[in-house]
């Protein structure tokens, strides 16, 4: 049994000794009226409705109904009911009133579950210090035992700051030598002897010298470099996560999409559940508005409240950005799922985008130009009035590091020119004849390119894309098109299709015949009761990394550290892979056949030194206001 399981087992505790048979003794008290908890009838009612709720696990209801009333049994299943809601606060507050004056068993359980509180809001030395006294006496039902387990499943878990941090909210002077000797295990020996050394005088006038010695006689046998990177979590551990939506008005696209992002997290968190025997992962969902509950509301209560591990949302670049600093003030990890803006994560670690920004995008496609399709000479058409331009930007500089060339580069307001082509199209024709009644400059050089990346977002997208593929099937041109998510949207005819090679990135891409898509779906419409759209894929799938990461991590104080150095993640829509930055560098590239509308995917080619953390620090040349996420509107299209 772990020792959280305890909670869990309150029901059993209840019958055997918090409702004690008409005229039987209770524990540590005498018999008789004054031994007895005294309920009047609307009491006892009470108290079995919430005990039926706990049992039912409806524990904001047995909660309510406990509190109510005023005996140590209610206040011990007061306590357990907030914990079970991760409502840490309020568990503490009912835990603390249960005193020693009532049932030492009411009270031994009650400064167990206070310790599981105090562990699960990090006050590691508050919760050792509890449960150092609790196993070092006898206790009911082997209580001590557990507390003992738990005891040392905290020691090993902690990390070296976590570590720091118990030695100074702990009074025990025993638990503080604990904390250096558990900890003795993850340095080196010239890290271990320097700890000692300092606190040395410290100990030496509260701990017993043969005991120092021994710790002396350790630090000597430690290996020269550090051991074990850190412990497992402790058996039972509930990881809490934030899960932050905008209200919307039902029926519209903005509720559609959080409706099936959140559907497709709480699968996730389900089947991590079931497939965890002593790991929990528990949602807090928030909708926030400009009214009722803001942003800024929403992490002070995820934080200080729930005391979240991780956050996933806001949906947005606007809303990510205003709680990209409250993030790092908490310091909780946050993933938001469709933010693409690229001033977001700037200098923040805390900060992870799953949805590529347009940099990264624009990088990923030059790689798998050069890398991959062997393009060595290449065009740029972009919009210069809008945040794409930085994607094409990205896509030269790069291309050019990889030592392709790019002969053109055409940046410009089509919208303002009413979407005229007419000047640039003919740098693509296939012959000079075919171009000569638009240029009577004999000076007019036409040079062989190989590929042409149209890096165009927004409305008017699709109607520029279809303009420059008109115009280069009447100049016949047999240049490559290199595409981002907005291709998915152009009619490719079959002349199309036949004249040009068509290559595009996007970051939705089902696999519709994979085992783990086919399972997916199923699942998914037994719990929600439709058909999962890309945002419930894309829901599933970031969930699903977040929690086999922090599983992985065991102590998610080690997010910030390691999730981007996470191996690639292959879900059923979307992979991520960090490569170190805080940015999804993996885009899907596909490849639109000539026969029918079949799409083949192509991956991307890894580089020997792939980018570090400069891909978060790129240049801003616009502010929080003109990043919109148009990558994410044109993904938002394609359910």
């Amino acid at each position: 049994m772990n020792a959280f399981s305890r909670i869990s087992l309150a029901i059993l505790f209840a019958w055997s000794v918090s409702l004690p048979v008409h005229g039987a003794t209770v524990y540590g008290q005498p018999s008789g009226p004054y031994g007895q908890p005294q309920f009047d009838e609307p009491g006892n009612d009470v108290f079995d409705k919430a005990l039926r709720f706990y049992r039912e696990a409806r524990y904001d209801s047995a909660a309510l109904l406990f509190s109510q009333l005023d005996t140590p049994e209610a206040r011990l299943f007061a306590g357990k009911s907030y914990f079970s809601v991760s409502n840490y606060p309020l568990a503490r507050n009912s835990l603390r009133k249960v005193t020693r004056d009532d049932d030492p068993r009411l009270f031994d359980e009650a400064r167990f579950t206070l310790a599981l509180s105090e562990f699960q809001t990090r006050q590691f030395g508050s919760s050792l210090d509890l449960l150092y006294n609790l196993k070092s006496r006898p206790a009911y039902q082997n209580l001590h035992r557990d507390a003992d387990r738990l005891y040392r499943q905290i020691m090993g878990f902690l990390t070296t700051e976590q570590r720091k941090l118990a030695f100074q909210q702990s009074q025990n002077p025993r638990v503080q030598l604990d904390l250096v000797r558990f900890g003795l295990d993850y340095m080196s020996r010239a890290e271990a002897r320097q700890l000692f050394d300092a606190l040395h005088p410290f100990f030496e006038a509260t701990i017993d010298t043969n005991i120092l010695a021994a710790v002396d006689r350790r630090i000597q046998g430690l290996p020269t470099q550090s051991g074990s990177p850190y412990g497992r979590a402790p058996s039972g551990i509930v990881y809490n996560i934030g899960i932050l939506l905008p209200e919307a008005e039902p029926g519209t696209r903005e509720w559609q999409v959080s409706r099936s992002l959140y559907k497709g997290y709480l699968l996730a968190a389900e089947e991590f559940n079931r497939s965890q025997n002593d790991k929990y992962i528990r949602l807090h969902h928030m909708e926030t508005s400009d009214t009722l509950l803001t942003l800024e509301a929403a992490m002070a209560r995820l934080a200080w409240q729930y005391h979240t591990d991780a956050v996933i949302g806001p949906l947005f670049s606007d809303a990510a950005y205003r709680i990209r600093d409250l993030a790092e003030y908490y310091q909780i990890p946050v993933i938001p799922p469709l933010a693409n803006a690229d001033t977001i994560n700037i200098s923040n670690p805390y900060l992870y985008q799953i949805n590529p920004t347009f940099e990264a995008r624009g990088r990923a496609m030059a790689r798998f130009a050069v890398n991959t399709l062997k393009l060595d000479t290449l065009a740029v058409i972009t919009q210069s009035n809008l945040p794409v331009a930085r994607e094409a930007r990205e896509f030269r500089n790069e291309a050019e590091r990889l030592g392709a060339t790019v002969i053109h580069y055409f940046s410009e307001d089509f919208e303002a020119r009413a979407f005229d082509v007419g000047h640039i199209t003919p740098h693509f024709a296939g012959n000079r004849r075919l171009v000569e009644r638009y240029f009577d400059d004999e000076d007019f050089e036409l040079v062989p390119v190989q590929g042409l990346y149209i890096s165009v977002t927004a409305g008017g997208a699709e109607q520029l894309i279809d303009l420059i593929l008109n115009d280069l099937q009447a100049f016949r041109s047999d240049v490559t098109i290199l595409g981002n998510e907005e291709m998915a949207h152009i009619d490719l005819s079959d002349a199309r299709r036949r004249q040009f090679d068509i290559y595009y990135s996007t970051f939705f891409h089902r696999n519709a015949d994979s085992r783990e898509a086919y399972h997916f779906r199923n699942n998914f419409q037994s719990l929600a009761g439709y058909r999962p759209d890309n945002f419930a894929h894309l829901g599933y799938d970031v969930a699903t990394f977040l929690f086999r990461s922090i599983s992985d991590f065991e102590n998610p104080a080690r997010i910030k550290q390691k999730l981007r150095h996470r191996p690639v993640y292959d879900g059923v829509i979307t992979n991520i892979d960090f490569r170190g930055t805080h940015i999804n560098q993996h885009l899907h590239f596909l490849h639109v056949a000539l026969d029918g509308s079949a799409l083949y995917e192509f991956p991307e080619e890894e580089e020997d030194n792939p980018d570090s953390d400069a891909a978060s620090d790129s240049d801003a040349d616009t502010d929080a206001g003109a990043d919109s996420d148009a990558g994410a509107d044109s993904d938002a299209g394609m359910d």
